[in-house]
């Protein structure tokens, strides 16, 4: 460099003024003359040295009229070597558009101020030892009050022997700045080829102008930092230096910010073995076409210490990432060592769509950065032949560093056409979690939010994901999920929301919409845990909520902790239900436990919420704490049954979980169930309700149960009710612990009740095909339309215990409260009074002068018409009584019914009373205890 300057130095003093002025003109670089000390250019071939200006301080100042460089030509800015800052402005009209190389001596920072517009053509270089700025502002601020102004031209100020500390923005609208630049620029610090503009590695490059518009160019400052800023108004942009480096700092706030775009395979690197920044202030900003902004760690660079700098985008408006190849990431090359920086966004509205993409990640020894990104609008939309369109942060295969982390904080998320918002892990190192504050999210087709580990062979444990928001809707078949393809432990999900709905399926492959933590097959981590705190879940059309196993490791635990859930209907492609459930389809992992707290459930149209396994593991328990549950109808393609259950598939050699329901009321009906089943080796779990009031109609409480030879005396499901007012079945429900199988028992039935009432053939079974029945315990205190039988009859509701041989047959126990008989006893008046004249002969039967009605009210049945004789009390024996009393039945009702007197007066009845038998009498007016309910009355009719 230096035998260069003293070339040219020689060169000034044989070249005559006459030529100097025609070169001069020629190379469109015009000196003013504003300064006290003003610029000189000397022509000599392709190149064009500038010298003279004037110095203050460490500051050279330079002042163009024009300021213009052809193709293939050099200017080279012949500055003393303790120059720190050259300084120069073009004060004429014309826009300086640079197409050959700028040059400079020592370590200069060098600054072209034209507020007229810049272009750096394609064949555009710099050869500088400092930091370049290019800028379209009107004056460079030095301390608090001095200006080198390029609108405002006058020789600078003794002041000036500071740094430049702002640029000053006067014009309404200022000029832009352009870069086309694809000359050759040697190669990067990991040894490639590049191209464009570039500065010394580890200095600054700033475009600062009115829109700034990277077209097919390339801007290069490894290690260094690039900044692509600007201002549409009058203002003033803040510089800082840091490290010797220059940067912007703060722009005014009431000032309109300008555009930057890159498109056409533009690229602005910074890539180094540290260190490395990027920051873009604009009002819009647009990538697209392939273009690429990137920062890190290049390949086979950097140290355990160092840390690659940041990428910050900044907009007022809109930043959108467009196309196939557009990229703005920092990463951790293959071989580099070092810890990868963070991508910030912030913007009202960020689109990036059709394969475009914005991320961190490492495939090197270092972790990766983080990705935050706070916008009002975040919109991920498409993907292309190659690409989905996303955002990520990511730990690549091979990777031995961590995966940062990814936020979203929007007032609105929505992720559509397969793109998709990634926290991955793909190697051994652990990866980061993904954070999600939105006021409504919405997922939809084959997209999905997913922190996951995707390689069989990778052992890093996959980060939580968490989503904070009012509105979360997940349809035709987008996903949301944390899993784990290896060896490392999935993440957790939490969703925290006011509305979670979960719908449909994907209208090209029918892939069910999913809310899921799970354990892809061959994986040996364990699933996380998925937890819903929501006021509303719906989960419609086949969608699929669960945390489930399909390798070697265990599913999570799934909590819903919502006022209201439904879970309802069916693919319509492949009649799949909805469903809400923890499962093991793997070898050996368990499935884990399902519990549900709230006000309301609603399962209908063949949903399902249970606990299942068709593996070698265990099944996971199916808690319910919700004051109303209904569970009712079934799949309108399949038939399959709405229900909650917990069960163990065929083949499968665990044991089924327990299900507990504590709720205020229980509907089960059309057709609908709640199961305890085994199918395979293992036991069935236990069924247990508590409940105020249970309604079975046409429903289903079942522990019915399958097995196989190879398992005797296998134990089976026990159900236990406790009732606090009502179980009623009616229209064929079932209470059934039903086995089939050698060797198989039917399972126990514990019902305790106020009242329990069967009807329209509606069954209480304990019954066993091949093997012994189970036992069925009743104590209630009063039993209607349901009664004991050996053999259960088909128009007639019963209950049955039966085995495969009468020996075999199970026990019943009916227990009904001892009733007192002197309840029934009242004593009467020692004052007689004339009988006749206490009836009234309004009823008396067959009487012509009134039409009477005689009603009997109480318990069902109709009533019998007063002509007709007193019937059996068999008649009334199917109300609360059995007929006979077979062995294997012990009824702790004893008391005999109640003394009638001898030689009673007769007086009309006015009431009835039941004894403990079921005998029915009729009884006097003075015998009609306040607690007997059960009572008639003539009503006159003329």
């Amino acid at each position: 460099m230096i035998g260069i300057t003293r070339f040219f130095l020689h060169m000034v003093v044989t070249i005559c003024s006459t030529a100097l002025l025609a070169n001069s003109s020629y190379a469109q670089i015009l000196p003013d003359t504003t300064l006290l000390n003003k610029s000189n250019v000397i022509n000599s071939g392709n190149t064009r040295v500038i010298s003279g200006g004037t110095t203050v301080g460490a500051n050279l100042f330079h002042s163009f009229s024009e300021f213009s460089i052809p193709s293939s030509a050099t200017v080279l800015f012949n500055n003393a070597l303790d120059i720190q800052n050259i300084i120069s402005r073009v004060t004429g009209k014309s826009t300086s558009v640079i197409n050959g190389l700028i040059q400079s001596n020592g370590t200069a920072n060098l600054f072209l101020i034209n507020p007229n517009g810049i272009i750096f053509g394609k064949d555009a270089s710099l050869n500088i030892g400092g930091s370049f700025v290019a800028t379209t502002a009107d004056a460079v601020r030095f301390g608090q009050s001095e200006f080198f102004s390029a609108s405002n031209p006058e020789a600078p100020s003794p002041l000036l022997t500071v740094n430049p500390n702002a640029l000053l923005f006067n014009q309404i609208v200022a000029a832009p700045i352009q870069n086309s630049s694809i000359a050759p620029a040697g190669k990067n610090p990991a040894g490639l080829q590049v191209s464009g503009l570039r500065v010394r590695d580890g200095k600054s490059l700033l475009l600062v102008g009115g829109k700034v518009n990277i077209d097919g160019g390339q801007l290069n400052a490894f290690g260094g930092r690039v900044e692509l800023s600007g201002l549409a108004s009058t203002g003033t942009v803040a510089l800082q230096i840091e490290q010797d480096n220059f940067r912007l700092s703060s722009f005014d706030e009431s000032a309109m910010k300008a555009d930057v775009s890159l498109a056409n395979q533009s690229r602005v690197s910074v890539e180094a073995g540290g260190g490395g920044s990027i920051a873009v202030n604009a009002r819009n900003l647009e990538v697209s076409g392939a273009s690429v902004v990137s920062a890190g760690i290049g390949n086979g660079l950097g140290t355990a210490n160092r840390v690659a700098g940041d990428i910050t985008l900044n907009a007022t408006e809109e930043i959108k990432v467009d196309g196939a190849g557009s990229y703005v990431f920092n990463r951790v090359r293959p071989q580099a060592v070092g810890n990868g920086g963070n991508v910030t966004v912030n913007t009202r509205e960020l689109l990036v769509r059709n394969g475009a993409q914005v991320g961190t990640s490492t495939f090197g020894a270092g972790n990766g950065g983080n990705l935050e990104v706070s916008a009002q609008t975040v919109q991920l939309i498409g993907r292309s032949a190659q690409f989905r369109t996303s955002l990520y942060a990511a730990t690549n295969a091979n990777a031995i560093g961590n995966g940062g982390n990814l936020t979203i904080k929007a007032g609105s998320l929505l992720v559509q056409d397969g793109a998709q918002v990634s926290s991955d892990t793909f190697g051994a190192g652990k990866g980061g979690s993904l954070t999600v504050n939105a006021n409504i999210i919405n997922i939809i087709g084959a997209s999905g939010l997913f922190a996951q580990q995707n390689t069989r062979g990778a052992t890093g444990k996959v980060g939580d994901l968490t989503i904070n928001t009012k509105t979360l809707s997940v349809r035709d078949g987008a996903k949301v999920s944390g899993g784990t393809f290896g060896a490392g432990k999935g993440g957790n999900l939490n969703v925290n929301a006011d509305t979670v709905s979960v719908i449909g399926s994907d209208i090209v492959n029918g892939s069910s919409s999913r809310l899921s933590t799970q354990n892809y097959r061959g994986a040996t981590g364990n699933a996380g845990d998925l937890t819903i705190t929501a006021k509303t879940l719906s989960v419609q059309d086949g969608a699929q909520v669960s945390s489930g196993t399909f390798g070697a490791g265990e599913s999570g635990n799934l909590k819903v902790n919502v006022d209201t859930v439904s879970v309802a209907g069916n693919n319509t492609f492949d009649a799949t239900s909805s469903k809400l459930t923890t499962q093991n389809e793997g070898v050996t992992g368990n499935a884990g436990n399902l519990t549900i707290t709230g006000k309301t459930l609603l399962i209908r149209d063949g949903g399902q919420i249970g606990t299942g396994i068709f593996g070698g593991g265990n099944g996971g328990n199916l808690t319910v704490n919700v004051d109303t549950v209904q569970v009712i109808g079934n799949n309108t393609f399949d038939g399959s049954r709405s229900g909650l259950f917990t069960s163990t598939g065929q083949n499968s050699t665990g044991a089924a979980g327990d299900l507990k329901i504590n709720a205020q009321q229980l509907l089960v009906g059309d057709k609908a169930g709640v199961f305890v089943k085994s199918l395979g080796l293992g036991n069935a779990g236990n069924l247990s309700i508590n409940a105020r009031s249970i309604t079975l109609d046409d429903g289903t409480l079942s522990g019915d149960t399958r097995s196989i030879k190879t398992n005797p005396n296998k134990s089976q499901a026990t159900i236990t009710l406790q009732v606090k007012d009502l179980l009623l079945l009616r229209r064929g429900s079932n209470i059934t612990t039903n086995a089939t199988g050698e060797n198989v028992i039917g399972g126990d039935i514990n019902i305790y009740t106020n009242i329990l009432a069967a009807f329209q053939n509606s069954d209480i079974t304990a019954n066993s095909d091949d093997y012994r029945g189970g036992n069925v315990i009743i104590n209630t205190r009063s039993l209607f339309g349901i009664q004991f039988r050996d053999v259960a009859s088909r128009i007639t509701s019963d209950i049955t215990a039966s085995g495969a041989t009468r020996e075999l047959s199970g026990n019943v126990e009916i227990t009904t409260p001892d009733i007192d008989p002197t309840n029934s006893l009242i004593e009467l008046s020692t004052n007689l009074v004339d009988a006749s004249q206490q009836i009234s002969t309004a009823c008396t039967p067959g009487s012509r002068q009134y039409n009477n009605s005689f009603v009997a009210t109480g318990r069902s049945g109709l009533p019998i018409s007063p002509t007709e004789p007193l019937q059996d009390q068999n008649t009334y024996s199917a109300w609360v009584r059995f007929q006979g009393k077979p062995e294997n039945l012990n009824t702790a009702s004893t008391n005999k019914p109640p003394l009638i007197a001898a030689n009673p007066t007769i007086i009309e009845a006015s009431g009835w009373i039941a004894d403990t038998r079921g005998n029915i009498e009729l009884v006097a007016p003075d015998k009609v205890s306040p607690k007997i309910k059960h009572s008639f009355s003539c009503t006159n009719s003329k």
